[in-house]
């Protein structure tokens, strides 16, 4: 029997890939993944945004859209001390009905979204051979009909079909697939929504708890889905929005 004890729950010692870790939700992550115990390498693009976040046990640049660094970065990284698990926050937020999107856009959304996510999957399944933990964002768009959010909802539905089928290909050897499912978040990637009041105030009325997300409100799923807390679950995508998936509240 597998222990579970609160000792045992927390990811101390463990060894985490956050891909995005200068973003928004990726330091409320890093902070509470370090307050953990756990040790946190940082990856992305934008290395100034990578250099700010404290704590970090390394900062790498990459471009996760291109599967072939990913899963030569992780290789690197795994050598050296087992990685317990890779996280993938690369994201973006286009919102315009599918006849304005051009093909330059729809092909950076899903690079940016889906094929990042895959470029994890990959390297994990590569790497990871003694198991562990890969959590994966999508949208609560990919679920639930939002008008202006075709090529979103399709990158984030990718996302969650790859991560079922990754759960069932790599089990059986205790590797584990999950993705988060946030509503709108406020995070400098979503600024061009949050700084506008309207459209911040469309926002929280779209919501039925009345606002929306902070990246502390996402974390914390992430960090469980790393912990050996969620070592039964695999495959699954956890809503994280205010409830704007699941529920439709009459207009007061």
């Amino acid at each position: 029997m597998n222990d579970r004890s609160p000792q045992s729950s927390t990811p101390a010692g463990r060894r985490v890939l956050v891909v995005g870790a200068g973003g928004g939700i990726g330091r409320a992550l890093v902070g509470r993944l370090l307050t953990q115990g756990t040790a946190v390498i940082g990856a992305g693009r934008d290395v100034d945004a990578l250099e700010s976040v404290a704590g970090l046990e390394s900062r790498h640049r990459l471009d996760a859209r291109d599967p072939d660094a990913t899963e030569s970065l992780v290789g690197s990284l795994h050598q050296d001390t087992p990685l317990d698990g890779i996280v993938n926050l690369a994201g973006c937020i286009s919102l315009k009905p599918a006849h304005m999107v051009s093909t330059q856009e729809w092909n950076e959304t899903i690079a940016t979204k889906l094929t990042t996510a895959f470029s994890c999957v990959k390297a994990a399944g590569r790497h990871l051979k003694g198991g562990g933990s890969v959590v994966l964002v999508s949208t609560v768009a990919a679920g639930t009909g939002l008008s202006n959010h075709e090529a979103i909802a399709a990158a984030g539905a990718g996302v969650e079909g790859l991560a079922r089928a990754a759960a069932a290909t790599y089990a059986a050897r205790g590797l584990r697939f999950n993705v988060v499912a946030p509503g709108l978040v406020d995070t400098p990637l979503a600024s061009k929504i949050t700084g506008s009041e309207r459209a911040l105030e469309h926002s929280r009325k779209m919501h039925p708890l009345g606002r929306i997300g902070i990246a502390d409100d996402v974390a914390p799923a992430i960090a469980w889905l790393l912990s050996s807390d969620a070592d039964w679950v695999t495959g699954q995508t956890i809503g994280i929005d205010g409830g704007l998936g699941a529920l439709r509240v009459p207009a007061s």
